[in-house]
């Protein structure tokens, strides 16, 4: 599918050959023009079913504005179309006309008297939109990941998901420019993807866009939720020094959650101080919920989130959204709690397309420079056909990048003999890291139970990772479990500064 949609009167055609040409000088590829033999509908295609699927799935839209489009019943069509499904439009004026009034609260590129000049200050007005997708890399970062989520700093090589970023950005915009449902729960089973979608893929391009986006830091709820949103908060509240610190904040949060009408003040307060501080005042903030499902744990600080969150999207008003990613085994628990009644839509992830897979290991390739042996691509998606299969091909691809990234050559040799396969790689790893026949004991005792208290089990009896402090961690251990984080089979964070600890991925408790 196509990121730009090309909307002209067929007495434009010649204008909109120019402008596609222009747009493939400067690199952009993903477009629609219906009449190009290779960028338009094909050949025995049902030419009205194909324009309106490719308005569905398209990110944008640049309208051809002059009198025969401004007067064409399919170019209103496909604008108001385009406005209904939340889509961006770029109008650009090609020559003398009025404006539909679906286009007049636009901002306008005038390319009447100096068509150069305004393709510039289109492809400006593109890249602030995100829709350019040149996002920088990072050569010292690795292009794979591992089993840990992607960051917003790998969205350069975050591959595989572009209908389902497209599908969120679009809810998005729908919410900001009609209103409805503002909170927008990213839904999937384990191991799906949900958080590298939100962190790599759609907050990165909201940020693109300053002028209707402010996008606080990611957080998770974990065991102090309250904290853990304060903090978030701190980094974009305005304040003088400590007066604004964090745990000032959770303080105003924890006695604003006593009552919905408190509450509403307390987030009318500090949503008019963050846009204040913004670039663009009439921009939505968005908040970013990473493992939702760490909320619902029957807690009393927990309940007040809750209470808090409820305040903040259940205000139809509100000039916020809240983004989240939630299990999927979690959703009847979400629907059924008593302290939580909002409205909330959405972005259901499910397994990745064979062309999605290969997308994930090519696409970081290329932009990394890297080569893949021929014929490697194709075996590594046969095993990925398995249960766990997106996080256990995360992880060795990494490990492919460990041993040959030096090279710039990813072979079926290192895969094969010494990794394993995709089965082997996580399990030689940790067997590696631990050396279990080397360990006392005692040191196993130890552990065992490390990693039973990074466990627990659901309602169906599901092994699930949780985070535990790393004080409460047996101390003879701790530089074993050192080894698993430089590993990264477990991950190292803080919580309110203490250190905490948790298992990289819940894959790890099936292979």
């Amino acid at each position: 599918m196509s990121a730009l949609f090309i909307s002209h009167s067929s007495r434009d055609a010649a204008t909109a050959a120019e402008l596609r040409d222009w747009l493939l000088q400067r690199g952009f590829r993903s477009l629609f023009l219906d009449f190009d033999p290779a960028l338009g509908i094909p050949a025995g295609r049902n030419w009205e079913q194909e324009l309106y699927r490719q308005l569905r799935a398209c990110q944008a839209v640049i309208v051809l504005c002059s009198e025969h489009s401004m007067e064409s019943d399919w170019c209103f069509a496909e604008i108001t179309h385009a406005r209904a499904l939340g889509k961006i439009i770029f109008p650009v004026r090609v020559g003398p006309c009025n404006l539909r009034p679906a286009l007049t609260e636009l901002q306008v590129v005038d390319a009447i008297a100096d068509r150069p000049a305004a393709y510039e200050r289109l492809l400006q007005g593109l890249r602030t939109a995100g829709l350019e997708h040149l996002f920088p890399w990072d050569p010292q970062r690795p292009p794979y990941p591992g089993l840990l989520a992607f960051q917003e700093a790998d969205a350069a090589v975050y591959f595989g998901r572009e209908p389902d970023i497209r599908t969120g950005l679009d809810a998005l915009n729908r919410v900001r420019r009609f209103g409805g449902a503002r909170l927008l729960i990213c839904l999937g089973a384990s191991g799906s993807g949900k958080s590298s979608l939100m962190r790599a893929g759609i907050l990165p391009r909201l940020k693109q866009d300053p002028e209707s986006w402010l996008v606080l830091p990611v957080f998770r709820p974990l065991h102090e939720p309250i904290a853990e949103l304060a903090a978030a908060l701190a980094h974009a509240v305005p304040g003088d020094g400590p007066s604004r610190s964090w745990k000032l904040i959770a303080r105003e949060l924890e006695q604003a959650s006593a009552s919905s009408a408190i509450a509403t003040k307390a987030w009318g307060d500090l949503l008019r101080e963050l846009r204040l501080a913004s670039p663009a005042r009439e921009s939505v903030v968005v908040f970013a919920v990473d493992q939702f499902e760490e909320a619902l744990a029957a807690t009393p600080q927990a309940d007040r989130f809750l209470a808090l969150l409820q305040a903040l999207v259940g205000n139809p008003d509100s000039q916020a959204v809240v983004l989240a990613t939630l299990r999927s085994d979690f959703l009847e628990a979400l629907q059924k709690h008593p302290g939580f009644r909002v409205p909330f839509d959405t972005l259901s992830l499910g397994p990745l397309p064979v062309d999605g897979l290969a997308q994930v290991i090519e696409g970081p390739a290329q932009v990394a420079g890297v080569e893949i042996e021929g014929g490697l691509t194709p075996l590594l998606l046969a095993d990925t056909e398995i249960e766990d299969g997106l996080p256990l091909l995360a992880f060795t691809l990494r490990k492919l990048w460990e041993r040959d990234g030096a090279t710039r050559r990813l072979t079926i040799a290192t895969y094969k003999e010494a990794l394993g396969g995709l089965h082997g790689a996580i399990a030689r790893e940790a067997e590696a890291v631990a050396a279990i026949d080397a360990l006392s004991d005692a040191e196993q005792r130890d552990l065992r139970t490390s990693f039973l208290a990074m466990t627990r089990i659901d309602e169906s009896g599901q092994y699930l990772r949780q985070a535990v402090r790393w004080s409460d961690l047996p101390a003879g251990i701790h530089p074993l479990l050192e080894r698993f984080v430089s590993a990264r089979l477990l991950v190292s964070g803080s919580e309110e500064s203490e250190r905490i600890l948790e298992v990289a991925h819940e894959a790890l408790f099936r292979v």
